[in-house]
């Protein structure tokens, strides 16, 4: 359903222009850098992303179904394959996605748990789900503070970051595998010129100094049905029993 998308709320418009700022850059291209190479490692035939920021001004290759959840801040290129739609009431038939990419977006969710819970039901078994988030231990942690300390009503993140002890809760509760996961992006506004020299130190001795953490976890099926079977799915939390094809299959050799 392709399109530009409904009308931002004043939240979303906040968190667009705050990815265009210096911070916000710096965040952004270093997510860049990183998740490629996810990506390969796993080789999803199918993709949903929710919502903004945007990692690409076109979606990456044409070999994968790439599909973003438009909860009204991104305005991609038309190239993008996009729905528009909210994060915890997902417009999507179960068992749909290989790997579903939440990119800061957890943070400022009344309900992450709920979103958790969508994803869950769109994924594939043994679907991934793909989580990058901001780190209350980081710097930006600390402007976050300072910004609505002086209202400032411009800063979009008003809930606290998601811990990622929190995130490794929410997870396990909603039947998800952890499977790895690391921080990154340590630079500052003004201090471009020491980006890669702060990225080696901060890894090596501060990781937990981050602005930000990138987590892998996976679904887990207790009733996983049999190739070829269409066979109803065990759901948590009041769900529907659901029928699906048969699972896309995975090569889990190179996830360590």
């Amino acid at each position: 359903m392709p399109g530009r998308g409904r009308l931002s709320r004043p939240q979303e418009q906040r968190a667009a222009v705050w990815w265009d700022s210096g911070a916000g850059r710096l965040l952004l291209d270093r997510a860049r850098d990183i998740l490629p190479r996810w990506i390969e490692r796993l080789q999803p035939e199918t993709v949903l992303q929710l919502g903004q920021p945007l990692f690409w001004g076109m979606p990456p290759g044409t070999e994968r179904t790439w599909v973003l959840l438009n909860d009204g801040a991104a305005l991609p290129p038309e190239a993008y394959l996009q729905v528009c739609g909210a994060c915890p009431d997902m417009p999507f038939a179960p068992m749909r996605f290989d790997l579903v990419i939440v990119p800061f977006c957890l943070s400022r969710m009344g309900d992450p748990e709920a979103v958790l819970d969508e994803c869950w039901r769109v994924l594939r078994p043994e679907g991934h789900v793909l989580i990058m988030d901001f780190n209350p231990g980081g710097s930006l942690s600390f402007m976050r503070r300072w910004r609505l300390w002086r209202r400032d009503r411009a800063w979009p993140w008003r809930r606290p970051f998601l811990p990622l002890g929190k995130l490794r809760t929410l997870l396990e509760n909603q039947d998800f595998i952890l499977k790895e996961g690391r921080y990154f992006q340590y630079t500052l506004p003004g201090l471009e010129k020491n980006a890669q020299w702060m990225e080696l130190v901060g890894d090596r001795w501060w990781p937990a100094g981050a602005n930000a953490y990138l987590l892998l976890a996976q679904r887990r099926d207790p009733e996983r049905p049999l190739v070829g079977l269409a066979t109803p799915v065990k759901m948590r939390r009041e769900r529907r029993k659901v029928s699906s094809e048969a699972p896309a299959a995975y090569d889990h050799s190179e996830l360590g």
